[in-house]
């Protein structure tokens, strides 16, 4: 092999390479992976299509408390509830390594649109109730009453698709966006109203945002639930922010539904 042969190959093992590590970057997405034991508010809710189906995720939530988990009111509107389980405790997508329970009763928001995904807020009552400790891996999580700032600088977890049209994770992923001013955020969906009870949150360049799969899934602050990934234009496109179910437009809704259920 000459010099000219060696350095071509030399290029196509580094170009590999690059390659490689440029599609390990595909996270949540633009996102790495994160331990539960950071994140042990995060649960997933699984759920089966049919009577004889497996369950399988389709969204997350977020544990309020060992009884009570906050998502998205479009993963669970005009479900039932013996059709799902939520599994905390584990970073894992499959398996059963995790702590199980069923669910005992789904509470979407009864003001939620399904056109134009206002309200997209629900809360899942589950039995028994979770096992709130460290050893279990399982812990409560703070629902803010009061919005974060625009350019806070928010977390976002789940196990959905790692690209736009991807593959979903099969481990926890873990994102950082910033909180969108919402005037400006309507400009960019100006053919869909974002209400008080939204918040956007993304890059102007793009590449990091929830995607499908990641609904119903928590936007922390400074430890404190902000918001609920509820919809978006696609995933983590430039100047497309991702819309989040603005938490603390809820408190006294939460707080009623709480005071019922605890």
């Amino acid at each position: 092999m000459n010099n000219v042969q060696s350095a071509i190959v030399v290029g196509l093992l580094l170009l590999g390479i690059c390659a490689a590590e440029a599609e390990l970057e595909g996270r949540i997405v633009g996102g790495v992976d994160t331990s539960n034991y950071f994140a042990k508010y995060v649960v997933q809710l699984r759920r089966r299509s049919s009577t004889n189906s497996a369950y399988a995720q389709t969204c997350g939530g977020s544990v309020l408390d060992s009884r009570i988990i906050v998502t998205a009111a479009h993963c669970v509107y005009n479900r039932q509830a013996a059709d799902f389980l939520v599994v905390a405790g584990t970073e894992n997508r499959a398996g059963m390594d995790g702590i199980v329970v069923r669910v005992e009763q789904l509470i979407p928001h009864e003001n939620y649109n399904a056109t134009t995904t206002d309200n997209d807020i629900a809360l899942v009552i589950v039995s028994p109730p979770l096992p709130l400790s460290d050893a279990s891996r399982t812990g409560a999580i703070v629902a803010a009453t009061e919005p974060p700032p625009v350019g806070a600088v928010a977390s976002v977890s789940g196990w959905g698709y790692t690209q736009e049209g991807g593959l979903s994770s099969n481990k926890l992923q873990q994102v950082q966006v910033p909180l969108v001013d919402s005037v400006q955020c309507q400009k960019t969906y100006y053919w869909r109203p974002i209400s008080e009870a939204m918040l956007c949150a993304g890059l102007p360049e793009g590449g990091k945002d929830a995607c499908q799969g990641d609904s119903g899934g928590p936007l922390v602050v400074n430890n404190q639930l902000v918001g609920i990934v509820s919809w978006g234009e696609g995933c983590a496109r430039p100047n497309t922010p991702g819309v989040y179910a603005n938490v603390a437009h809820f408190t006294d809704w939460i707080d009623k539904q709480r005071a019922t259920y605890a």
